[in-house]
């Protein structure tokens, strides 16, 4: 790891641009700077040639490095170039100064760090990153942006105008001053700023030119000044966001006109007329505390807008086994054996199958008359006493082995 600096204006890809300190003390350097190394301007302006990687990119003091001065560009990117931050990232602690300056045309750029802007009190215009092209110029940017100011009154840390693109996914984290002192400043002419991430305390974006905005991430205000702040009426411009709102102050956002994102469970917290007090917004399907609708009744309505129907459906206790529990009571249905028999045989007897019954037929005609045959035949006229019956009046009747018994009777 070495401290880079720059020792006259010029391309980064020139050896003669650098002294660095791997030996102890700054000489010319015989590398270009590399992932491990922390970069310094130097009070110079270096013109960004080529792909970069380094620790940090610095517009601060050091031993043997002077402080960036006002009004000088620290480092100027002038094609679409990957830059990459492994460290602290890109800082800038004066006002009136410019750690990079990005005027590439139809290209994009590609950065990969923490952009810190630094505190003084000095006021001035100040920019980490400050996009000024005016054509297609697209930004990727990840990595979260710190804004440390206090006391100036122009002291941004990403500006981005005219047709620029700029994609940043982090985190943003402001320090309420004003609206004019934002970690994201969204200037003239009409471009778009996306985020995928979270704002964090106030003022983290100002808004004075026709950029389209569009934020997927959750919004936390805990100073007196705006969010998102939108201070000019001229232009029609679109904020469409996506995410939470949680505030313990009166102003969240001002904007021209605010779109909510069609998808997405979202809570918005709002300061009522009463102060101290507040008023949370929800929309469908964001977890309230409410019951899941699989355990509400069947057709209840519910919620916060009465937007959930319940679905759990609960029988009546007279249908459900005595001392059973259901709903708020126990079940009251009681069933004996006559009760179920009689239940099976009407349920039961529809569904028989026709060819069952004519089984059944045939099968009890073949077999009944043998196995009834020598019940009938064999009972002992004895036990055919029952008067008027079948029975008695058939043992009474002559057969032929009756009447040729009598004949034989009277033959000597």
């Amino acid at each position: 790891m070495a401290n880079y600096k720059a020792v006259a204006s010029g391309n980064w890809s020139n050896l003669a641009t650098w002294q660095d300190d791997s030996t102890g003390t700054f000489i010319a350097s015989t590398v270009l700077p590399g992932a491990s190394d922390d970069v310094y301007g130097n009070n110079f302006t270096v013109t960004i040639d080529q792909d970069i990687t380094v620790a940090s990119l610095r517009t601060t003091s050091a031993t043997g490095i002077v402080q960036q001065g006002s009004g000088t560009l620290a480092y100027n990117v002038l094609t679409s170039r990957n830059i990459t931050c492994t460290g602290q990232g890109i800082v800038t602690p004066l006002a009136q100064t410019r750690t990079m300056r990005i005027n590439a045309i139809n290209s994009t750029v590609n950065i990969i760090a923490d952009v810190t802007t630094g505190n003084n009190s000095s006021g001035g215009d100040d920019f980490a990153i400050q996009c000024v092209s005016s054509t297609t110029l697209i930004i990727n940017h990840t990595g979260n942006v710190y804004y440390l100011f206090t006391g100036s009154n122009y002291g941004r840390s990403i500006q981005v105008n005219s047709g620029n693109i700029y994609n940043l996914t982090g985190n943003v984290y402001g320090q309420g001053v004003s609206r004019r002192n934002t970690p994201i400043y969204l200037s003239t002419g009409i471009g778009s700023f996306n985020l995928t991430g979270n704002l964090y305390g106030g003022a983290c974006i100002g808004v004075a030119g026709s950029s389209n905005t569009n934020i997927v991430g959750d919004i936390s205000v805990t100073t007196n000044t705006n969010a998102i702040d939108f201070w000019n009426t001229y232009v029609s411009i679109p904020l469409i966001f996506s995410g939470n709102i949680t505030t313990t102050t009166a102003n969240t956002i001002t904007f021209d006109t605010l779109r909510v994102h069609p998808t997405g469970n979202i809570s918005w917290q709002f300061l009522t007329t009463n102060a101290g007090q507040f008023r949370t917004l929800y929309t469908p399907g964001v977890a309230t505390g409410h019951p899941a609708e699989a355990n509400v009744r069947t057709g209840v309505t519910y919620g916060p807008t009465n937007n959930l129907t319940g679905t759990c459906a609960v029988p009546p206790a007279n249908t459900v086994s005595l001392g059973v529990p259901v709903d708020n009571t126990v079940g009251t249905a009681q069933l004996d054996t006559n009760a179920l028999a009689a239940s099976l045989t009407a349920t039961l007897a529809p569904a028989l199958d026709a060819s069952l019954s004519v089984s059944l037929d045939a099968s009890l005609s073949a077999s009944l008359p043998a196995a009834i045959a020598p019940l009938l035949w064999d009972e002992d006229v004895a036990n055919l006493t029952t008067p008027n019956s079948i029975g008695e009046r058939v043992k009474n009747c002559a057969t032929v082995a009756t009447t040729g018994a009598q004949i034989a009777s009277f033959n000597p």
